[in-house]
């Protein structure tokens, strides 16, 4: 069975609640005005990915999320949250992305109750 990638026509309209556009994509990751979050193509069929950069305040992520949730259950699209990332700026104008995977909830360490 192949892979039915996302194009930028679909991600557009998955950002247009929030009145953002794709900038530009590599390689199945597609850059997002404001550099705020990317969306990434997932090894799953039909799935997409929302990773954060860690520089977006709590705040506006937490507003993204509740809107590209909302939208992809409008458009029927799976989105599925995957961490943060940092971009670090080479010399020569190149540009590294270290991604951190999504942090979970520890439930109870050692007995003392629920930690966030």
């Amino acid at each position: 069975m192949n892979k039915k990638a996302p194009t930028v026509e679909t991600v557009n309209a998955l950002l247009s609640p929030l009145g953002l556009k794709v900038t530009h994509c590599h390689e199945e990751i597609f850059f997002v005005e404001h550099n705020l979050f990317i969306i990434l193509a997932s090894q799953e069929e039909d799935v997409m990915l929302l990773c954060f950069n860690q520089e977006c305040a709590p705040d506006k992520a937490a507003l993204a999320v509740l809107t590209l949730f909302g939208q992809a259950d409008e458009l029927d699209l799976n989105l599925g949250l995957c961490g943060s990332y940092v971009m670090e700026e080479l010399p020569g104008e190149e540009i590294k992305m270290h991604f951190h995977p999504q942090q979970t909830v520890k439930e109870e360490i050692d007995g003392q109750g629920p930690t966030h």
